[in-house]
Protein backbone atom coordinates (compact mmCIF):
# COMPACT_ATOMS: atom_id res chain seq x y z
CA UNK A 1 0.00 0.00 0.00
CA UNK A 2 2.86 2.37 0.79
CA UNK A 3 4.26 1.91 -2.69
CA UNK A 4 0.85 2.63 -4.26
CA UNK A 5 0.61 5.85 -2.26
CA UNK A 6 4.17 6.79 -3.23
CA UNK A 7 3.35 6.36 -6.91
CA UNK A 8 0.09 8.27 -6.45
CA UNK A 9 1.85 11.15 -4.70
CA UNK A 10 4.47 11.31 -7.44
CA UNK A 11 1.80 11.40 -10.16
CA UNK A 12 -0.20 14.09 -8.34
CA UNK A 13 2.83 16.34 -7.95
CA UNK A 14 3.85 15.73 -11.55
CA UNK A 15 0.41 16.67 -12.87
CA UNK A 16 -0.18 19.63 -10.58
CA UNK A 17 3.19 21.23 -11.26
CA UNK A 18 2.82 21.12 -15.03
CA UNK A 19 1.71 24.08 -17.10
CA UNK A 20 -0.93 21.79 -18.59
CA UNK A 21 -2.75 21.55 -15.26
CA UNK A 22 -2.62 25.30 -14.61
CA UNK A 23 -3.86 26.05 -18.12
CA UNK A 24 -6.55 23.39 -17.73
CA UNK A 25 -7.84 24.96 -14.50
CA UNK A 26 -8.01 28.42 -16.02
CA UNK A 27 -9.07 27.47 -19.53
CA UNK A 28 -12.76 26.73 -18.95
CA UNK A 29 -13.69 29.87 -16.95
CA UNK A 30 -11.64 32.04 -19.33
CA UNK A 31 -13.35 30.49 -22.37
CA UNK A 32 -16.79 30.93 -20.79
CA UNK A 33 -16.03 34.54 -19.93
CA UNK A 34 -14.73 35.28 -23.42
CA UNK A 35 -17.77 33.59 -24.97
CA UNK A 36 -20.23 35.64 -22.89
CA UNK A 37 -18.28 38.83 -23.53
CA UNK A 38 -18.15 38.21 -27.27
CA UNK A 39 -21.88 37.51 -27.44
CA UNK A 40 -22.64 40.73 -25.56
CA UNK A 41 -20.34 42.64 -27.91
CA UNK A 42 -21.97 41.03 -30.93
CA UNK A 43 -25.47 41.87 -29.73
CA UNK A 44 -24.59 45.46 -28.87
CA UNK A 45 -22.26 46.52 -31.68
CA UNK A 46 -21.54 44.05 -34.42
CA UNK A 47 -25.04 43.86 -35.94
CA UNK A 48 -25.40 47.52 -36.93
CA UNK A 49 -24.88 47.12 -40.67
CA UNK A 50 -27.39 48.71 -43.05
CA UNK A 51 -29.18 45.96 -44.99
CA UNK A 52 -31.16 47.06 -48.01
CA UNK A 53 -34.09 44.89 -49.03
CA UNK A 54 -36.14 45.22 -52.21
CA UNK A 55 -39.89 44.67 -51.86
CA UNK A 56 -42.14 43.30 -54.60
CA UNK A 57 -45.44 44.27 -53.02
CA UNK A 58 -48.27 42.89 -55.14
CA UNK A 59 -50.83 44.54 -52.80
CA UNK A 60 -49.25 48.01 -52.64
CA UNK A 61 -50.08 48.21 -48.93
CA UNK A 62 -47.02 47.04 -47.02
CA UNK A 63 -44.02 49.17 -47.97
CA UNK A 64 -44.89 52.19 -45.80
CA UNK A 65 -45.74 50.11 -42.69
CA UNK A 66 -42.49 48.18 -43.18
CA UNK A 67 -40.44 51.38 -43.31
CA UNK A 68 -42.09 52.72 -40.15
CA UNK A 69 -41.68 49.41 -38.32
CA UNK A 70 -38.03 49.18 -39.36
CA UNK A 71 -37.31 52.68 -38.04
CA UNK A 72 -38.89 51.76 -34.71
CA UNK A 73 -36.95 48.49 -34.57
CA UNK A 74 -33.67 50.28 -35.31
CA UNK A 75 -34.30 52.69 -32.44
CA UNK A 76 -35.75 50.36 -29.82
CA UNK A 77 -34.51 46.93 -30.84
CA UNK A 78 -36.57 43.89 -29.93
CA UNK A 79 -37.83 45.36 -26.69
CA UNK A 80 -34.57 44.55 -24.89
CA UNK A 81 -33.16 48.07 -24.63
CA UNK A 82 -30.53 47.55 -27.34
CA UNK A 83 -30.76 49.22 -30.75
CA UNK A 84 -31.58 46.82 -33.53
CA UNK A 85 -29.89 46.52 -36.93
CA UNK A 86 -30.88 48.94 -39.68
CA UNK A 87 -33.17 47.62 -42.42
CA UNK A 88 -33.85 49.79 -45.48
CA UNK A 89 -36.62 48.96 -47.95
CA UNK A 90 -37.15 50.03 -51.52
CA UNK A 91 -40.16 49.31 -53.74
CA UNK A 92 -39.75 47.36 -56.98
CA UNK A 93 -42.69 47.87 -59.37
CA UNK A 94 -43.26 45.23 -62.02
CA UNK A 95 -44.32 47.75 -64.71
CA UNK A 96 -45.68 44.97 -66.89
CA UNK A 97 -42.49 42.92 -66.76
CA UNK A 98 -42.59 39.16 -66.07
CA UNK A 99 -42.19 38.36 -62.38
CA UNK A 100 -39.34 35.88 -62.97
CA UNK A 101 -37.41 38.47 -64.97
CA UNK A 102 -37.66 40.95 -62.11
CA UNK A 103 -36.56 38.30 -59.60
CA UNK A 104 -33.58 37.40 -61.78
CA UNK A 105 -32.56 41.06 -61.95
CA UNK A 106 -32.85 41.42 -58.17
CA UNK A 107 -30.86 38.22 -57.65
CA UNK A 108 -28.03 39.75 -59.69
CA UNK A 109 -28.14 42.82 -57.48
CA UNK A 110 -27.93 40.65 -54.37
CA UNK A 111 -24.87 38.87 -55.79
CA UNK A 112 -23.25 42.23 -56.56
CA UNK A 113 -23.97 43.37 -52.95
CA UNK A 114 -26.24 46.21 -54.13
CA UNK A 115 -29.02 44.49 -52.14
CA UNK A 116 -28.98 42.20 -49.14
CA UNK A 117 -32.11 40.41 -50.30
CA UNK A 118 -35.61 40.88 -51.61
CA UNK A 119 -39.08 39.85 -50.55
CA UNK A 120 -42.21 39.09 -52.58
CA UNK A 121 -45.59 39.76 -50.99
CA UNK A 122 -48.42 38.15 -53.01
CA UNK A 123 -51.91 39.60 -53.22
CA UNK A 124 -53.39 36.43 -51.75
CA UNK A 125 -52.02 37.20 -48.27
CA UNK A 126 -55.15 39.32 -47.68
CA UNK A 127 -57.58 36.75 -49.09
CA UNK A 128 -59.31 34.90 -46.23
CA UNK A 129 -60.21 31.94 -48.45
CA UNK A 130 -56.67 31.35 -49.75
CA UNK A 131 -54.53 32.02 -46.72
CA UNK A 132 -53.55 28.41 -45.90
CA UNK A 133 -51.05 27.79 -48.70
CA UNK A 134 -49.86 31.36 -49.27
CA UNK A 135 -46.28 32.28 -48.37
CA UNK A 136 -44.24 35.48 -48.33
CA UNK A 137 -41.00 34.61 -50.13
CA UNK A 138 -37.73 36.07 -48.90
CA UNK A 139 -34.67 35.66 -51.15
CA UNK A 140 -31.09 36.11 -49.94
CA UNK A 141 -27.55 34.95 -50.54
CA UNK A 142 -26.95 34.83 -46.77
CA UNK A 143 -29.53 32.42 -45.35
CA UNK A 144 -27.55 32.03 -42.12
CA UNK A 145 -28.52 35.59 -41.11
CA UNK A 146 -31.94 34.92 -39.60
CA UNK A 147 -32.55 38.25 -37.82
CA UNK A 148 -34.04 39.84 -40.95
CA UNK A 149 -36.48 37.07 -41.97
CA UNK A 150 -37.47 36.63 -38.32
CA UNK A 151 -38.27 40.35 -38.05
CA UNK A 152 -40.03 40.34 -41.44
CA UNK A 153 -42.25 37.50 -40.30
CA UNK A 154 -43.32 39.41 -37.21
CA UNK A 155 -43.73 42.83 -38.84
CA UNK A 156 -45.57 41.62 -41.94
CA UNK A 157 -47.94 39.33 -40.07
CA UNK A 158 -48.89 42.14 -37.69
CA UNK A 159 -49.72 44.38 -40.65
CA UNK A 160 -51.52 41.57 -42.50
CA UNK A 161 -53.81 41.05 -39.49
CA UNK A 162 -54.64 44.77 -39.47
CA UNK A 163 -55.45 44.74 -43.20
CA UNK A 164 -57.68 41.67 -42.80
CA UNK A 165 -59.58 43.38 -39.99
CA UNK A 166 -60.09 46.43 -42.21
CA UNK A 167 -61.35 44.29 -45.11
CA UNK A 168 -63.76 42.57 -42.75
CA UNK A 169 -65.13 46.01 -41.72
CA UNK A 170 -63.73 45.63 -38.23
CA UNK A 171 -61.81 48.30 -36.33
CA UNK A 172 -58.08 47.71 -37.09
CA UNK A 173 -57.29 49.04 -33.60
CA UNK A 174 -58.77 45.82 -32.25
CA UNK A 175 -56.22 43.72 -34.13
CA UNK A 176 -53.46 44.01 -31.54
CA UNK A 177 -55.49 43.24 -28.39
CA UNK A 178 -57.53 40.47 -30.04
CA UNK A 179 -54.52 38.68 -31.54
CA UNK A 180 -52.08 39.21 -28.67
CA UNK A 181 -50.24 36.01 -27.71
CA UNK A 182 -50.52 34.69 -24.18
CA UNK A 183 -47.34 33.28 -22.67
CA UNK A 184 -47.30 29.73 -21.31
CA UNK A 185 -45.53 29.61 -17.95
CA UNK A 186 -44.07 26.34 -16.71
CA UNK A 187 -44.55 25.68 -13.00
CA UNK A 188 -43.82 22.88 -10.60
CA UNK A 189 -46.46 21.12 -8.50
CA UNK A 190 -48.29 22.36 -5.42
CA UNK A 191 -47.42 20.88 -2.06
CA UNK A 192 -48.81 21.06 1.47
CA UNK A 193 -46.62 22.65 4.15
CA UNK A 194 -46.07 21.11 7.56
CA UNK A 195 -48.57 23.58 9.05
CA UNK A 196 -51.30 22.43 6.68
CA UNK A 197 -51.19 25.40 4.31
CA UNK A 198 -50.76 24.88 0.58
CA UNK A 199 -47.47 26.12 -0.83
CA UNK A 200 -47.77 27.81 -4.23
CA UNK A 201 -46.11 26.17 -7.22
CA UNK A 202 -42.65 27.47 -8.05
CA UNK A 203 -41.77 28.82 -11.45
CA UNK A 204 -39.48 26.43 -13.29
CA UNK A 205 -35.91 27.68 -13.40
CA UNK A 206 -34.46 27.16 -16.89
CA UNK A 207 -30.97 27.18 -15.41
CA UNK A 208 -31.91 24.24 -13.19
CA UNK A 209 -33.54 22.30 -16.02
CA UNK A 210 -30.66 22.61 -18.50
CA UNK A 211 -27.54 24.46 -17.35
CA UNK A 212 -27.13 22.53 -14.09
CA UNK A 213 -27.42 18.95 -15.45
CA UNK A 214 -25.50 19.65 -18.64
CA UNK A 215 -22.87 21.67 -16.76
CA UNK A 216 -22.24 18.86 -14.26
CA UNK A 217 -21.91 16.32 -17.06
CA UNK A 218 -19.53 18.62 -18.96
CA UNK A 219 -17.33 19.18 -15.89
CA UNK A 220 -17.15 15.42 -15.39
CA UNK A 221 -16.24 14.98 -19.06
CA UNK A 222 -13.50 17.61 -18.77
CA UNK A 223 -12.09 16.00 -15.63
CA UNK A 224 -11.73 12.67 -17.42
CA UNK A 225 -10.48 14.10 -20.71
CA UNK A 226 -7.88 16.38 -19.14
CA UNK A 227 -6.19 13.68 -17.07
CA UNK A 228 -6.68 10.13 -18.36
CA UNK A 229 -5.21 10.67 -21.90
CA UNK A 230 -2.37 12.65 -20.34
CA UNK A 231 -1.48 9.65 -18.17
CA UNK A 232 -1.51 7.42 -21.24
CA UNK A 233 1.08 9.71 -22.83
CA UNK A 234 3.14 9.68 -19.63
CA UNK A 235 3.21 5.85 -19.61
CA UNK A 236 4.38 5.75 -23.24
CA UNK A 237 7.12 8.27 -22.50
CA UNK A 238 8.21 6.24 -19.47
CA UNK A 239 8.48 3.14 -21.68
CA UNK A 240 10.44 4.96 -24.38
CA UNK A 241 12.87 6.46 -21.83
CA UNK A 242 13.19 3.15 -19.90
CA UNK A 243 11.93 4.76 -16.70
CA UNK A 244 9.30 2.03 -16.38
CA UNK A 245 12.09 -0.55 -15.97
CA UNK A 246 13.42 1.40 -13.00
CA UNK A 247 9.93 1.61 -11.49
CA UNK A 248 9.44 -2.14 -11.83
CA UNK A 249 12.53 -2.68 -9.72
CA UNK A 250 10.77 -1.18 -6.70
CA UNK A 251 7.06 -1.88 -7.31
CA UNK A 252 4.88 -4.45 -9.02
CA UNK A 253 3.04 -3.53 -12.25
CA UNK A 254 -0.32 -3.53 -10.46
CA UNK A 255 1.02 -1.26 -7.72
CA UNK A 256 2.23 1.19 -10.37
CA UNK A 257 -1.14 1.02 -12.12
CA UNK A 258 -3.06 1.51 -8.87
CA UNK A 259 -0.86 4.43 -7.88
CA UNK A 260 -1.34 6.14 -11.21
CA UNK A 261 -5.11 5.63 -11.04
CA UNK A 262 -5.18 7.06 -7.51
CA UNK A 263 -3.19 10.06 -8.72
CA UNK A 264 -5.56 10.63 -11.66
CA UNK A 265 -8.59 10.39 -9.37
CA UNK A 266 -7.14 12.85 -6.85
CA UNK A 267 -6.24 15.42 -9.51
CA UNK A 268 -9.63 15.02 -11.22
CA UNK A 269 -11.46 15.55 -7.93
CA UNK A 270 -9.38 18.65 -7.17
CA UNK A 271 -9.98 20.07 -10.64
CA UNK A 272 -13.71 19.39 -10.44
CA UNK A 273 -14.03 20.94 -6.99
CA UNK A 274 -12.43 24.12 -8.32
CA UNK A 275 -15.01 24.31 -11.11
CA UNK A 276 -17.90 23.42 -8.77
CA UNK A 277 -16.78 26.10 -6.31
CA UNK A 278 -16.72 28.62 -9.15
CA UNK A 279 -20.19 27.55 -10.25
CA UNK A 280 -21.49 27.81 -6.67
CA UNK A 281 -20.06 31.32 -6.35
CA UNK A 282 -21.78 32.42 -9.57
CA UNK A 283 -25.06 30.84 -8.41
CA UNK A 284 -24.93 32.64 -5.06
CA UNK A 285 -24.02 35.92 -6.78
CA UNK A 286 -27.19 35.70 -8.86
CA UNK A 287 -29.34 34.59 -5.93
CA UNK A 288 -29.75 31.02 -7.23
CA UNK A 289 -29.31 29.29 -3.88
CA UNK A 290 -31.50 26.34 -4.91
CA UNK A 291 -28.87 25.27 -7.46
CA UNK A 292 -26.48 24.30 -4.67
CA UNK A 293 -27.44 20.73 -3.76
CA UNK A 294 -24.98 18.87 -1.50
CA UNK A 295 -26.50 15.46 -2.33
CA UNK A 296 -26.00 16.09 -6.03
CA UNK A 297 -22.38 17.08 -5.41
CA UNK A 298 -21.90 13.79 -3.55
CA UNK A 299 -23.29 11.79 -6.47
CA UNK A 300 -21.09 13.80 -8.81
CA UNK A 301 -17.95 12.82 -6.88
CA UNK A 302 -19.01 9.16 -6.78
CA UNK A 303 -19.59 9.00 -10.52
CA UNK A 304 -16.43 11.03 -11.15
CA UNK A 305 -14.31 8.45 -9.33
CA UNK A 306 -16.02 5.63 -11.25
CA UNK A 307 -15.46 7.33 -14.60
CA UNK A 308 -11.84 8.15 -13.85
CA UNK A 309 -11.05 4.62 -12.71
CA UNK A 310 -12.86 3.07 -15.67
CA UNK A 311 -11.47 5.22 -18.47
CA UNK A 312 -8.17 5.85 -16.69
CA UNK A 313 -7.44 2.12 -16.56
CA UNK A 314 -8.26 1.85 -20.27
CA UNK A 315 -5.93 4.69 -21.25
CA UNK A 316 -3.15 3.42 -18.98
CA UNK A 317 -3.47 -0.05 -20.51
CA UNK A 318 -3.25 1.48 -23.99
CA UNK A 319 -0.11 3.35 -22.96
CA UNK A 320 1.46 0.16 -21.59
CA UNK A 321 0.66 -1.77 -24.77
CA UNK A 322 2.08 0.93 -27.09
CA UNK A 323 5.70 1.44 -28.04
CA UNK A 324 5.35 5.07 -29.15
CA UNK A 325 2.82 7.90 -29.17
CA UNK A 326 1.67 7.16 -32.72
CA UNK A 327 0.61 3.64 -31.74
CA UNK A 328 -1.10 4.95 -28.60
CA UNK A 329 -3.12 7.52 -30.54
CA UNK A 330 -4.31 4.85 -32.97
CA UNK A 331 -5.36 2.51 -30.17
CA UNK A 332 -7.18 5.18 -28.18
CA UNK A 333 -9.80 5.88 -30.89
CA UNK A 334 -12.23 3.13 -29.73
CA UNK A 335 -11.92 4.37 -26.14
CA UNK A 336 -12.68 7.91 -27.26
CA UNK A 337 -15.76 6.62 -29.07
CA UNK A 338 -17.19 5.19 -25.85
CA UNK A 339 -16.29 8.41 -24.04
CA UNK A 340 -18.14 10.57 -26.57
CA UNK A 341 -21.33 8.45 -26.78
CA UNK A 342 -22.80 9.98 -23.58
CA UNK A 343 -22.28 13.47 -25.01
CA UNK A 344 -24.31 12.51 -28.08
CA UNK A 345 -27.06 10.98 -25.94
CA UNK A 346 -27.22 13.86 -23.45
CA UNK A 347 -29.78 15.80 -25.53
CA UNK A 348 -32.16 12.81 -25.46
CA UNK A 349 -31.80 12.41 -21.70
CA UNK A 350 -32.29 16.13 -21.06
CA UNK A 351 -35.46 16.16 -23.15
CA UNK A 352 -37.00 13.00 -21.73
CA UNK A 353 -35.10 11.61 -18.71
CA UNK A 354 -37.70 8.94 -17.91
CA UNK A 355 -38.00 7.52 -21.43
CA UNK A 356 -36.96 3.96 -22.23
CA UNK A 357 -33.97 5.18 -24.25
CA UNK A 358 -32.76 7.37 -21.39
CA UNK A 359 -33.18 4.64 -18.78
CA UNK A 360 -31.41 2.00 -20.87
CA UNK A 361 -28.60 4.38 -21.90
CA UNK A 362 -27.98 5.40 -18.29
CA UNK A 363 -27.58 1.71 -17.37
CA UNK A 364 -24.69 1.21 -19.81
CA UNK A 365 -21.64 1.31 -17.48
CA UNK A 366 -19.43 3.44 -19.75
CA UNK A 367 -22.23 6.01 -20.10
CA UNK A 368 -23.72 5.79 -16.59
CA UNK A 369 -21.49 8.37 -14.85
CA UNK A 370 -22.51 11.03 -17.36
CA UNK A 371 -26.15 10.21 -18.13
CA UNK A 372 -27.27 9.13 -14.66
CA UNK A 373 -25.76 12.34 -13.31
CA UNK A 374 -27.98 14.30 -15.72
CA UNK A 375 -31.06 12.38 -14.58
CA UNK A 376 -30.20 12.99 -10.92
CA UNK A 377 -29.96 16.74 -11.58
CA UNK A 378 -33.40 16.85 -13.21
CA UNK A 379 -36.85 16.87 -11.60
CA UNK A 380 -38.14 14.34 -10.78
CA UNK A 381 -34.98 12.31 -10.14
CA UNK A 382 -34.85 8.66 -11.20
CA UNK A 383 -36.02 5.94 -8.79
CA UNK A 384 -33.35 5.02 -6.28
CA UNK A 385 -33.27 1.40 -7.48
CA UNK A 386 -32.20 2.59 -10.92
CA UNK A 387 -29.46 4.76 -9.43
CA UNK A 388 -28.15 1.96 -7.21
CA UNK A 389 -28.33 -0.61 -10.03
CA UNK A 390 -26.45 1.66 -12.42
CA UNK A 391 -23.88 2.39 -9.72
CA UNK A 392 -23.38 -1.33 -9.03
CA UNK A 393 -22.94 -2.03 -12.76
CA UNK A 394 -20.46 0.84 -13.07
CA UNK A 395 -18.42 -0.24 -10.05
CA UNK A 396 -18.34 -3.83 -11.31
CA UNK A 397 -17.26 -2.68 -14.79
CA UNK A 398 -14.60 -0.38 -13.30
CA UNK A 399 -13.23 -3.27 -11.24
CA UNK A 400 -13.18 -5.51 -14.35
CA UNK A 401 -11.41 -2.80 -16.38
CA UNK A 402 -8.80 -2.29 -13.64
CA UNK A 403 -8.21 -6.06 -13.43
CA UNK A 404 -7.83 -6.34 -17.23
CA UNK A 405 -5.61 -3.24 -17.33
CA UNK A 406 -3.40 -4.80 -14.65
CA UNK A 407 -2.92 -7.89 -16.84
CA UNK A 408 -2.03 -5.75 -19.86
CA UNK A 409 0.19 -3.52 -17.74
CA UNK A 410 2.14 -6.54 -16.43
CA UNK A 411 3.07 -7.76 -19.91
CA UNK A 412 3.06 -4.59 -21.99
CA UNK A 413 5.14 -2.37 -19.74
CA UNK A 414 8.37 -4.11 -20.78
CA UNK A 415 7.36 -4.98 -24.34
CA UNK A 416 8.77 -3.07 -27.30
CA UNK A 417 8.19 -3.24 -31.03
CA UNK A 418 4.96 -3.86 -32.87
CA UNK A 419 1.86 -3.06 -30.76
CA UNK A 420 -0.47 -5.98 -30.02
CA UNK A 421 -3.79 -6.41 -31.82
CA UNK A 422 -7.07 -7.16 -30.07
CA UNK A 423 -6.71 -10.99 -30.03
CA UNK A 424 -3.24 -10.63 -28.51
CA UNK A 425 -4.56 -8.25 -25.86
CA UNK A 426 -7.25 -10.80 -24.97
CA UNK A 427 -4.53 -13.44 -24.56
CA UNK A 428 -2.65 -11.10 -22.21
CA UNK A 429 -5.78 -10.60 -20.11
CA UNK A 430 -6.46 -14.36 -19.91
CA UNK A 431 -2.82 -15.17 -19.10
Amino acid sequence: MDRVLTVAKSEILTLVKTKFFIVGVLLVPVMVGLSVGFQMLAMNRLDQENRTVAVIDRTGLFLTPLVKSAAKYEKEGNGDGRPGPKFTFEAVPLDGRPLDAVKLELSAKVKSKALFGYVEIPEAVLDRDAVEGVTIDYYTETPSYDALPRWLRSALNAEIVKQRFARASLDPALAAPLTRNTAVQTLGLLARNSDGTIAPAKKVNQVQTFVLPFGLMYVLFLAVMMNAPHMMTAVVEEKMSRISEVLLASATPFQILAGKLAGIAAVSIALSLVYLAGGAYVSVSFGQWDLIQPALVGWFLVFLVCAVLMFGSVFLAIGAASSDLKDAQSMMQPAMFFLLIPIFLSAVVLRSPASTVSVVASMIPTATPFLMLIRLALTPPPPMWQVLLSLALTIGTSAAFIWAAGKIFRIGLLMQGKPPNLPELMKWIRA
